[in-house]
């Protein structure tokens, strides 16, 4: 029960480090509630290691390293607490793959966010709707060059959905460090 409790703690930081990342690299203001949101939250671990890693190019490096940070944290405690036996390449593995987790939920998150509120009518125009298009199309749009549009029904989201749901499969038992490669 504890180790759940930790778990979604420390899922909700990873994944909360990933997005405060990604809105860096699609430079939205700091103005946006949203990252204005990601900065409260994770600014308190993101500074300390902000003096170690410099932010460079597109891509906040030291946010990426907290949320790196994080998954080893979170691997680590999850071998005490649930004696899961771990090789030291799964010890090696297991971070990365929980990044790679924590980052498809996130998309998964947003994706069913952006399709709900794409059939809100009043949602459409909105400035939220705005910024969830931002963060979404990059993965949609190289799906939209194959799959068309039925009418007005756009299925890529759905298409992406399964993809990453399917890609979830290989990565969480990955994540917790059951790597039998």
């Amino acid at each position: 029960m504890l180790y759940s409790l930790f778990s979604l703690i420390t899922g909700l930081l990873g994944s909360l480090l990933l997005l405060r990342a990604y809105l860096w690299s699609l430079a939205i203001s700091p103005r946006d509630p949203l990252v204005a949101f990601a900065w409260k939250l994770t600014d308190w671990l993101v500074n300390p290691v902000a003096y170690i890693v410099k932010p460079r190019g597109n891509w906040d490096w030291s946010t990426l390293a907290s949320a790196f940070l994080v998954a080893v944290v979170e691997v680590i405690v999850m071998r005490e607490v649930t004696g899961y036996p771990m090789t030291p390449l799964a010890y090696a593995v297991a971070p990365f793959a929980m990044v790679a987790r924590w980052a498809i939920d996130l998309l998964i998150w947003g994706l069913i966010i952006y399709c709900v509120f794409s059939f809100i009518q009043s949602a459409r125009y909105s400035g939220n709707m705005a910024l969830l298009h931002t963060l979404v199309n990059p993965f949609l749009r190289p799906l939209r060059r194959f799959i068309p549009t039925i009418g007005r029904f756009d299925l890529t989201p759905i298409v992406l959905f399964i993809a990453l749901n399917l890609a979830l499969r290989f990565i969480v038992p990955l994540s917790m460090g059951m790597a039998s490669l």
